[in-house]
């Protein structure tokens, strides 16, 4: 508990928001049972210069995205009906990837492993688009990560936080 104190320090907030779901106009939580999977880089083809996205990239997007479109509220618009509010989107995601053998038994422990966190995030804001859950991906205004390895007690699992902010 003390390293997760002085880890996550004033963002344990938000991150404890993620452990209920909650639904609502502002707030949407998704939770999604799959092991995490890292966005993977584009490879290419040199004798047709064709690039083309890995099999298992293009899958867990594909997964993520019909998810999220079951049970999403609606689209976050970046203007209200009346077109005087203006809206971003703050996005906070924990990743709980398998715990491996040798760590034994116990509670939730920080993953500081490959892949980077970065390329989880990308992979869930291209799902995100491709669900169309806001108008435009340049309404995310603020985007939070974190990987841990699951306690003994848990599944891997992707839990998302989508709130819409007023600017």
């Amino acid at each position: 508990m003390y390293i997760y104190n002085v880890l996550i320090g004033s963002r344990k907030q938000r991150m404890k928001k993620l452990d209920s779901e909650q639904n609502n106009d502002n707030v949407q939580t998704f939770c999604i049972n799959m092991e995490p999977v890292a966005k993977g880089r584009p490879r290419f083809i040199k004798s047709t210069g064709r690039t083309y996205t890995p099999a298992k990239t293009k899958e867990a997007t594909k997964l993520i995205s019909e998810h999220l479109v079951l049970r999403k509220l609606g689209k976050i618009l970046k203007k209200d009906k009346t077109g005087e509010k203006k809206y971003g989107v703050a996005i906070y995601m924990r990743f709980l990837c398998s715990r491996p053998k040798r760590l034994g038994k116990g509670d939730r422990i920080l993953k500081t492993t490959k892949p980077d966190v970065d390329n989880y995030i990308k992979l869930i804001l291209d799902a995100c688009n491709e669900a169309e859950i806001w108008e435009d991906d340049s309404m995310v205004v603020e985007v939070l990560g974190q990987k841990w390895y699951c306690a003994d007690y848990e599944k891997p699992q992707v839990q998302i936080q989508i709130n819409r902010v007023l600017i």
